[in-house]
This record gives structure tokens, sequence and C-alpha cells, in this order.
């Protein structure tokens, strides 16, 4: 572990996987949401791909975030408050957007539409998405 750690910089990694969810998922939510009210299949087909996509590519991110956070000096990371939300709440989303896709899948093996409950579990889940996003600006950006 070392060794990859060595090899890789993961302050530079985690940035960039951050917007595949930070895109996928919204994205996803909009479209099922667009689809649903709209009657557009497509939209819904499309979302329910993204969500997958977007469950598939948050645990990548988790663990570069970690490992990341992993290097920070003890005597830095006291200097950012929000570390340790951000790391469990990270962690939480990766393993909801692994549930959110489950259950996506088997709505789209249906009629493809899907419910009222997973739309307004993905508001929570958007919410969630940017409070994780402000977290994460506030400590690199200030």
């Amino acid at each position: 572990m070392l060794f990859i750690a060595s090899l890789i910089s993961w302050n530079h990694i985690h940035p960039v996987l951050v917007h595949f969810s930070t895109a996928l998922v919204p994205a996803s939510l909009v479209s099922d949401a667009l689809g649903k009210y709209l009657g557009r299949n497509s939209l819904t087909v499309a979302a329910s791909w993204m969500m997958l996509y977007g469950a598939i590519a948050t645990p990548f991110t988790v663990v570069a975030g970690w490992l990341w956070a992993a290097g920070i000096p003890a005597a830095a990371a006291e200097h950012l408050p929000g570390l340790v939300l951000h790391k469990w709440l990270g962690l939480s989303l990766a393993i909801i957007f692994g549930v959110m896709a489950t259950w996506r899948s088997k709505t789209s093996l249906g009629a493809g539409m899907p419910g009222l409950p997973y739309l307004i579990l993905g508001a929570f889940v958007m919410a969630a998405l940017m409070f994780q996003g402000f977290l994460g600006g506030q400590m690199t950006i200030g």
C-alpha cells in the first residue's frame, strides 16, 4: 500500500474522480424525474445507466479521498474540521448510490419508470451530495 501511495498523488486523483459522482448521480435523478413526468422512456433508460455508472465510480472516489486524507499530517488535519464528516458522508453516499443503482435496475426490468419514493430519496441524496461538495470545497479552496 505504501508503494502505491508513493507512486500516485491522491490529492490530484480524488478531485478528478469526484466529478463522476457529482455529474452522473444528479443527471440520473433529473432525467428520471423528467422521464417519469413527461412520459419519456428514453430519459429513464439513460437515467438508469447514469446511476449505475455513478455507483461504480463513487467507491474509487472514496478510496482516493481516504488515501489522500491518510497522507495529511495530524497537525494539519486538526485545521480541517469538516474532514471527518466529509470522509464518512462520502462512504455513506457510496453505499447509498449502490443501493439506489440496485433499486433502479430492478425498476428498469419492470415498468421502467421510477416510483415517487425513489425520486424523494433521490432529492435527499442530491442534497447530501451538494453538502458533501461544499465540505470538500471548503477544505481545499477555503
